[in-house]
């Protein structure tokens, strides 16, 4: 009788106990689908507003000018027409930007994975980036921090086309917030399992409590950076959830000095061994 006892005990403590594991899942369930509801809402107010704002401004450029109160042949005119056309183009990449990142976040399409050269993406993000960097009186240097002797650096495991994007939007970001007769520096240095790529500029800097903000959709270091630069508030959203999709980490730093640098990790397919520095410029800063 005393046996059936601790066995009918035994039964409803483990029932309870199973009851309270089930209860938690829900509670956590339930949480999780409400953090999700609250980041869509947060989600659908951002783009209606970063819609909204540029469009409001279209429609106004157009009904001035269709309603004759402006020459469009006009300085004034002229310029009605530069702000409709600006507008249009920054809502296009904002529509761009949210496409790719719901794409990337959902899964599809699929990374095309194979082993490539860091460094040569790298090298091609800069060739990229040379004519806006001129353009800005920015100069671009690439320093490499190499295995023993001139041997190449450990390959990635990586889809070269988003890595490559990863790399020009940081350039790009950098190239945006530098000072005219500044430098961009890209320094890729490999360690044990791992390639990390640092894009240090020297502009403003972000403040040390928005380093991890400026990754969210939507944020920007400066309000008016958006409209004054042409950003969708995107770009590093993309960054970090292309990077993550590969095994790896995005991060900023505030330099010591001035300026941010942003960092990438990802995962070599071989190790390295040991180091020597290599410099190549191949963009120097203009002449003062």
């Amino acid at each position: 009788m005393l046996k059936n006892a601790n066995q009918k005990l035994e039964h409803l403590t483990l029932e309870v106990e199973q009851r309270r594991i089930q209860h938690a899942e829900d509670e956590c369930e339930l949480r999780k689908r409400s953090e999700l509801d609250s980041l869509k809402n947060e989600y659908v107010a951002m783009v209606s507003h970063e819609l909204l704002s540029p469009l409001t401004s279209v429609k106004g450029s157009i009904g001035i000018l269709s309603a004759g109160l402006v020459d469009p042949s006009t300085d004034k005119g002229a310029k009605m027409f530069h702000i409709a056309l600006t507008n249009l183009e920054r809502i296009i990449r904002l529509i761009k930007d949210a496409l790719n990142l719901e794409l990337l976040i959902s899964g599809a399409p699929s990374l095309r994975m194979q082993e490539c050269s860091l460094e040569d993406l790298a090298r091609q993000a800069v060739d990229t980036m040379m004519t806006v960097a001129d353009g800005a009186d920015v100069g671009l240097t690439v320093n490499v921090v190499r295995q023993k002797g001139n041997e190449p650096l450990p390959l990635i495991q990586a889809d070269a086309d988003r890595i490559l994007q990863v790399l020009i939007n940081l350039l790009s970001n950098a190239i945006k917030f530098s000072p005219s007769m500044s430098v961009v520096d890209l320094q890729i240095e490999s360690s044990i399992n791992t390639l990390t790529v640092r894009i240090s500029d020297e502009g403003r800097g972000i403040p040390t409590d928005q380093l991890e903000q400026v990754f969210h959709r939507f944020r920007q270091v400066e309000r008016d950076d958006a409209r004054r630069l042409g950003g969708t508030g995107l770009g590093l959203a993309i960054c970090r959830t292309i990077v993550e999709q590969h095994g790896g980490v995005i991060w900023a730093e505030r330099n010591p000095e001035r300026g941010t640098s942003f960092l990438v990790t990802l995962p070599s397919t071989s190790p390295a061994l040991s180091h020597d520095v290599s410099l190549m410029r191949l963009l120097p800063c203009p002449a003062v």
